[in-house]
């Protein structure tokens, strides 16, 4: 295969897709690692800013792909690391609701609910640690992310609120 930025994109997302239990963001530490360290398409700045940028913007979070795809190799490069993300699991998740429907009520159901839960919140907290370490490059951001992550989870805080006031202190030199 060649070594090329669009073979890398899809075998690199075409893995991810399969090993995304929970979503793309479960996966983030592996992308920032290929896309950052290893491929050099990004820096931790740029990572952390599109990981943002995709968040904030409508529909799914998943977009991150799409802009690593494109920094990568351009437009082709973004369709080529989308269609690689999305397609194995929409392909697999199709095979895996047959196969569930099936188990309907049995112990193999609840065995492996049980199993991937754990699974799942240990690569969404891998995520967050990954992004954190790309965005916050000094005690007042850490501190920050520390403060926002509290005042989300103990409050109904909107969290487009916390957003602009995080923006508001990075646009003023805060942090």
């Amino acid at each position: 295969m060649s070594d090329g930025p669009l073979a890398r994109l899809a075998v690199l997302f075409g893995s991810l897709s399969l090993v995304s239990f929970g979503g793309g963001n479960t996966v983030i530490p592996a992308m920032h690692r290929e896309a950052v360290s290893s491929q050099h398409w990004l820096t931790d700045r740029q990572f952390a800013d599109l990981f943002a940028l995709a968040q904030a913007a409508p529909g799914p979070s998943s977009l991150i792909v799409s802009l690593i795809g494109f920094a990568a190799a351009g437009i082709t490069g973004a369709v080529v690391a989308t269609v690689a993300m999305l397609g194995p699991s929409c392909a697999l998740m199709y095979a895996a609701y047959r196969a569930w429907a099936r188990l309907r009520g049995t112990k193999w159901q609840v065995a492996i609910q049980r199993g991937l839960a754990p699974v799942t919140v240990g690569l969404v907290f891998a995520s967050a640690l990954t992004i954190t370490r790309a965005a916050d490059h000094g005690l007042g951001g850490y501190l920050l992310t520390a403060f926002a992550t509290i005042l989300l989870v103990r409050t109904s805080v909107n969290p487009l609120v916390v957003m602009a006031a995080a923006a508001g202190l990075g646009l003023l030199g805060v942090v």
